[in-house]
This record gives C-alpha cells, structure tokens and sequence, in this order.
C-alpha cells in the first residue's frame, strides 16, 4: 500500500476498494478514517477508536488495520453467505 499527499499533515492511500486517509487536526492528534469507494460510507475512522494516534505514522497503521479488519469481516461474511446458500 503506497500513501500519497504529505505524511506530515495529509495523506491519502488506495487499497482493495478502499480509500484511507490520514490527518494531522491538532498537535499530536490525528484524525483517520476507511471509506468504501464504492459507495462513499465511512466503514472505520479515529472517532470510534479507544486509542488517539498521536502521529501520522500511528494513524496510517491504524487506518491499515481498520482496513484489513473490515476487508476480513466482509470475507467472512460472503463465506458465510454462500455456505447458506449451498444448505
């Protein structure tokens, strides 16, 4: 995954259908948050998490991570979904 824009400040990555993005908005608080491209809904961001990144590098692996958190549910939901189908 290669993000783009300012790591410092403002950055953006692509990923599996995803968009992640990450924001510097206050002195050592940084907002990030997973969308999904195909329909625009916010599937993970900073403000339902119990941790405050305090970084840009803490924001974009949390960003990461929410990514592949929900890229697995979805998975496993289609599995799940297709093994109902096939009973």
């Amino acid at each position: 995954m290669s993000w783009t824009g300012s790591l410092e400040d403002d950055c953006t990555a692509e990923w599996a259908g995803l968009t992640l993005r990450a924001e510097e908005m206050e002195r050592a608080a940084w907002w990030w948050a997973v969308y999904d491209q195909a329909t625009g809904e916010v599937v993970a961001d900073s403000h339902a998490a119990s941790e405050v990144a305090r970084n840009g590098k803490r924001a974009r692996s949390a960003a990461e991570t929410a990514a592949r958190n929900w890229l697995l549910s979805v998975q496993s939901s289609d599995s799940a979904l297709e093994r109902a189908r096939e009973e």
